[in-house]
């Protein structure tokens, strides 16, 4: 079975050591798709709740999103501990930069990781005409 969502949210983020605008603190509107393949639970008749997908996604709905603790710059660093401080809601992207491509590797991870699904394949847009596209399977 094959189901999709379309998903939108707002989240801000920066690039630690990077020499151009995205360095600076800023936030973008996301859009994209999440498509899951997977078993339809007998009991629900679902492969995965709609609202399910939702609360995956909005875990990143106007939160900070951070580089991982090794890419950040003193700023990034700074503004980590503000936001942790301060109860700010925040993802951290593990194992590199708070980059398009980096977070939709990490959404279709959080996907995969939910019962029945086999498959977790995310599009993303962080602006018009730009798309990052990750896979993951059990």
């Amino acid at each position: 079975m094959t189901i999709s969502k379309d998903i939108k949210f707002d989240c801000a983020h920066m690039l630690s050591n990077y020499d151009g605008k995205c360095s600076n603190l800023h936030g973008h509107t996301y859009h994209g798709t999440v498509t899951l393949e997977g078993d339809v639970n007998p009991k629900t008749g679902m492969l995965l709740d709609y609202n399910r997908i939702k609360q995956i996604v909005d875990r990143f709905d106007h939160a900070i999103v951070f580089s991982g603790f090794e890419e950040r710059g003193d700023a990034e660093k700074a503004l980590w501990f503000w936001a942790n401080d301060n109860q700010m809601k925040y993802v951290t992207i593990p194992d590199g930069k708070s980059t398009a491509e980096n977070m939709v590797v990490v959404m279709a991870q959080m996907f995969i990781d939910e019962p029945g699904v086999t498959s977790a394949h995310v599009k993303l847009s962080e602006t018009d005409g730009s798309w990052a596209i990750a896979e993951a399977t059990k």
